[in-house]
């Protein structure tokens, strides 16, 4: 499939169109045509957002999604029980290289709670940009089409001034096959924001919302961090381990603390002035939407770099973050 969307006619009008074509056909008894019952109405077509990612992101079946993801999760011991969590920070690479973390922190917030909505942040913006919404009603996953919190379009519009997006990138869609596993039941608010004080004010607004429509929510920012070597056109410490120590014990070292403390606004300053975040703007936003809802601490289910996994001169940070009460 492609394009931004597919079409979907509902199945009972296409029951009753075939009905009445078979009805004509082997009945002379034309009058009798009155009697069928009359079209569902239709008040718009369903927009489901297709996938864009190739494979090699993620599978494209759903027996190899699920194992895969059951795999991530082997052996992952829950957090304890009655431990209040609102969300968290996941990485968006490929799964084979950040996979398993992210995998993690969906599955430590699912063990404890099930949400009505899943907010998931994503990013790859510049500080200039505006906040931007996905307004479809479904998005495409190997386990079936997500639906999207549609609910929250208007009234998040009379709050911030958004403009629809039609993402073609990685920072929501390579999370959404873990939320229709971990969350079933849910629903997906996506949003792509900025690195920019847009980012606290979408947080704020996006609990006012839930709060107002009476809806539980968790929030997950996307973000990768440092971005280092000559793939990303930045190597300030030259090439080889004591690159990669730098990266993991300064670059992404106090961005992760900043994290942990929950101190969104930091986080923002830091990603602008060591260039150690791709998508600040989406963990900010999840994190002031995990403060509003009662969150006061961050438990770190890991970090390592795409180094860890393949050693070369490029290489990428990756946290996860489970932000909790």
């Amino acid at each position: 499939m492609t394009g931004k969307t597919m079409e979907i006619r509902l199945g009972a009008w296409e029951g009753w169109q075939c009905s009445r074509r078979a009805f004509i056909a082997s009945s002379a008894a034309a009058l009798a045509l009155l009697a069928l019952p009359s079209p569902p109405a239709l008040a718009r077509d369903m927009r489901v957002r297709s996938r864009v990612l190739p494979i090699g992101w993620y599978p494209a079946g759903e027996t190899s999604t699920k194992a895969e993801i059951e795999k991530f999760v082997s052996g992952v011991s829950p957090l304890a029980a009655g431990t209040q969590v609102f969300g968290g920070i996941v990485p968006h690479a490929g799964w084979d290289f950040s996979g398993k973390l992210a995998a993690r922190v969906f599955y430590l917030t699912a063990k404890l709670t099930q949400p009505q909505v899943v907010a998931v942040f994503g990013g790859h913006l510049g500080g200039d940009s505006p906040l931007l919404l996905v307004t479809d009603d479904a998005w495409e996953t190997p386990l079936g089409n997500l639906p999207l919190a549609t609910e929250f379009y208007a009234p998040l519009k009379r709050r911030l001034s958004l403009e629809e997006d039609d993402p073609r990138e990685n920072s929501i869609e390579v999370q959404l096959p873990m939320v229709k596993y971990f969350f079933p039941k849910a629903k997906v608010l996506a949003l792509r924001v900025p690195p920019s004080e847009k980012a606290l004010e979408l947080g704020e607004a996006v609990v006012a919302v839930a709060q107002e429509l009476k809806v539980s929510l968790l929030a997950f920012g996307s973000t990768d961090l440092t971005h280092y070597g000559l793939n990303y056109g930045w190597a300030p410490k030259g090439y080889g381990p004591e690159a990669v120590k730098w990266v993991k014990e300064v670059n992404d070292r106090e961005i992760v603390d900043a994290a942990l403390k929950l101190d969104a606004s930091t986080m923002l300053k830091l990603a602008a002035r060591d260039l150690c975040a791709c998508s600040a703007g989406a963990a900010a936003a999840a994190v002031t939407v995990a403060k509003k809802l009662g969150a006061n601490k961050a438990h770190l289910v890991d970090y390592y770099t795409s180094y860890d996994i393949m050693p070369g001169d490029s290489f990428v940070g990756y946290m996860g973050v489970v932000l909790e009460g």
